[in-house]
């Protein structure tokens, strides 16, 4: 079966057309700037990135670094965002924290933390607690929250409201409905 002429031609002709169609297409998505990407961020919000590792080591010895699936940063206000964050905190005296949430604030003139979401700390210890909301106050080298904590480690677990942790000195402290259990081995 042979195609005769008209027909080729038509079909000639609406193949470039599709494929002029698709490279116009093409052209004008390149064409975007990246300014107008980055319109899509609110207006407060200077810079944003994926897959962030932010270290910092400060004048009092310690040793921070954050990783966070996103940030968003805003300078007017000091503060950096972050979700899914990760906080390693080392002392001056080589003592461990691994802070984890769903989402991280970081004042960052005070290097003040507050985690929220499913907060998880581990001690180089082994030592968990968990809570919803925590904060880490850099010029009092401490961890606090006001609400419900469950702290466990391989021999105990305790319950409370309100803690507070003092990094430097290892010492904590449970405010108010403190209930524990302790294992022997």
């Amino acid at each position: 079966m042979k195609l005769n002429r008209k027909v080729w031609v038509v079909l000639g002709f609406s193949l470039a057309a599709v494929l002029a169609a698709i490279a116009l297409l093409v052209v004008d998505l390149y064409k975007t700037s990246p300014k107008a990407l980055l319109k899509v961020l609110a207006a407060n919000v200077d810079l944003q990135v994926k897959d962030v590792i932010y270290t910092d080591v400060m004048q009092s010895g310690e040793k921070l670094e954050i990783r966070a699936d996103t940030a968003r940063y805003l300078k007017k206000e000091n503060l950096a965002l972050f979700d899914r964050i990760k906080v390693k905190l080392v002392t001056p005296e080589g003592k461990t924290f691994h802070m984890t949430g769903d989402r991280g604030k970081l004042q960052t003139d005070t290097k003040n933390i507050e985690i929220s979401g499913n907060v998880e700390i581990l001690s180089d210890r082994g030592d968990r607690l968990r809570t919803d909301v925590l904060h880490y106050t850099h010029a009092q080298n401490a961890v606090h929250t006001d609400g419900a904590v469950t702290m466990w480690g391989d021999q105990m677990q305790i319950r409370g409201v309100g803690m507070t942790l003092n990094l430097k000195q290892g010492q904590l402290s449970l405010q108010s409905s403190v209930k524990g259990q302790i294992q022997g081995k």
